[in-house]
């Protein structure tokens, strides 16, 4: 399997593990990691998410954490759009994108 072509998808519930297993797959295969979760987007709501902390990106590029404000309008196309840049430049660095939410 050629992962240079591919984009992994980390899904489930709060506090599962993903962002844990997503730092450890980074590791393994060369990848950086694209928040794909609607709530860890906004900078004021870090206690009411499980948004990886400093210590556990451990090297590994993280992507649209806690960048937006909640007084601004936010929407799934925006973030879509955003997404798409990142997964390109990813891509070019030749590294795999591992979008978790």
């Amino acid at each position: 399997m050629d992962l240079k072509s591919k984009i992994i998808l980390i899904s489930g519930p709060t506090a599962s593990g993903k962002s844990k297993f997503a730092v450890k797959l980074a590791k393994k295969i060369k990848g950086e990691i694209i928040n794909a979760d609607s709530m860890q987007v906004y900078k004021e709501l870090r206690i009411l998410t499980a948004r990886p902390i400093k210590k556990e990106y451990e090297n590994i590029r993280h992507y649209l954490y806690g960048f937006q404000s909640v007084k601004k309008n936010f929407s799934t196309g925006k973030w879509l759009k955003l997404a798409n840049e990142k997964i390109v430049e990813i891509k070019k660095r030749k590294k795999i994108p591992i979008l978790v939410g």
